[in-house]
């Protein structure tokens, strides 16, 4: 009643209030711990909701896919500008929740001895994404494994003498890392008479 209040002592207060949010997580795998030349493999790519709320917009995943890796035909939501892979997961991923793709490769020789490959997921109402590491993976190193045929040519005797029967040996060998993968041909023009 018109009489003013004094106020002692440590007079503070504090609320916390938690904000729910997506959290995305990128794991990347191989089908495999090697690759071989000729032989259909896969890369899968998986994004994990580990937040608290679902995502609020699209998470686009980029995977740039190795030279020497032919991309197969690639899962709905996911297309390729060249060797990059584009996928796409909808809003609406919900917490908890988790999506993957799986890109077919076919490795060529210009693979070379090994492939690294890293992929990063944007977006998704996740603003920490693609910088904290969670947001990308890394396959790899994958040793590609091929075929190297070597072939030798002998004679069975030096000098022949005509009339008499004498042979050529034609020896292929394979000294890669893997076994052939298509029928192997072997030409050779024997001298006329």
């Amino acid at each position: 009643s018109g009489s003013p209040v004094t106020c002692t002592g440590n007079n503070t207060g504090s609320v916390t209030t938690t904000v729910d949010r997506p959290v995305l997580t990128l794991t990347k795998t191989a089908s495999a711990a090697s690759f071989t030349v000729g032989v259909p493999a896969s890369y899968t790519l998986q994004v994990d909701n580990t937040g608290t709320a679902a995502t609020t917009a699209v998470s686009t995943i980029t995977d740039t896919i190795p030279t020497g890796l032919t991309i197969g035909t690639l899962p709905a939501g996911c297309s390729a500008a060249g060797q990059t892979v584009t996928c796409t997961v909808a809003a609406g991923l919900a917490a908890g929740g988790s999506t993957s793709f799986v890109i077919p490769v076919t490795p060529t020789l210009a693979a070379g001895a090994s492939v690294t490959n890293t992929a990063s997921v944007t977006g998704g109402g996740d603003p920490t994404c693609p910088g904290d590491a969670r947001c990308s993976s890394t396959a790899g190193p994958t040793t590609i494994n091929a075929p190297q045929l070597t072939l030798s040519k002998t004679t069975s005797a030096t000098p022949w003498t005509i009339g008499v029967p004498a042979s050529y040996t034609l020896q292929l060998s394979n000294t890669g890392t893997a076994a052939t993968t298509a029928v192997s041909t072997i030409t050779d023009t024997i001298p006329t008479g």
